[in-house]
């Protein structure tokens, strides 16, 4: 697993609420406190951060995002949720809706490359 230092996240988060507002890009408003800069691609390999590579996530969500429990379908910018997260009625309920943000086309080709990976099934 690699594991890097995320310098300059403070100002990367600082963007992205400067961008979206106080607004969880899969649930809309939430408090400050509870929203993390999640990154659309592994900052551990990329080691950068890009404007539009991010977007702001309620804390639990970014760790299933991560993980890729979460995921954007890149065709009709509707979040997808794991079977693993059906018994979860607060996941499962997110099966299916619009994102609450605007997307730019980098956004876009981040959301692709997660979906590639976590929902692309390997021959």
């Amino acid at each position: 697993m690699t594991v890097r230092a995320r310098l300059g996240q403070r100002a990367f988060r600082q963007r992205l609420l400067d961008t979206h507002g106080d607004d969880c890009a899969f649930t809309g408003p939430t408090p400050r406190a509870a929203l993390d800069a999640a990154h659309l691609y592994s900052y551990a390999i990329n080691g950068e951060h890009h404007d539009d590579g991010g977007l702001l996530l309620r804390r639990d969500l970014h760790r299933l995002f991560d993980l890729g429990l979460l995921a954007v379908n890149p065709e009709e910018l509707t979040i997808d949720v794991s079977d693993q997260l059906a018994a979860y009625p607060l996941y499962a309920d997110l099966h299916g809706k619009l994102l609450t943000v605007a997307l730019s086309p980098g956004h876009r080709t981040w959301l692709e490359s997660h979906w590639a990976v976590h929902r692309t099934e390997l021959p």
